[in-house]
């Protein structure tokens, strides 16, 4: 699975996430958008949600990760800071698999 593959994956989970929020609630669907923390446009529970869409893509293509394992809700640099950082991790996941 390639970086635009995976980058192309995450909008559509974010498209998703985004049927089920107001008009003024949208989550831009953008490389650098702001998803975890300060800046983000998803508070916890809708992290995790969008998260559990992204494995439920990915195990439609037969690929079977976990992406909010230990080591990434510990990391000093969050890998759900923003659209780009998900991808980034997604991108590491898949090659250690």
């Amino acid at each position: 699975m390639t970086h635009d593959d995976i980058q192309s994956l995450v909008f559509a989970a974010l498209e998703l996430t985004n049927q089920s929020r107001e008009d003024d609630a949208q989550v831009p669907i953008a490389s650098d958008t702001p998803l975890f923390g300060k800046q983000g446009h998803l508070d916890s529970m809708g992290l995790v949600a969008l998260l559990i869409d992204i494995e439920d893509m990915l195990q439609d293509q037969d690929i079977h990760i976990s992406l909010s394992d230990e080591r990434a809700m510990s990391a000093a640099n969050s890998p759900f800071k923003n659209v780009s950082t998900l991808v980034a991790h997604i991108d590491t996941l898949l090659k250690g698999e």
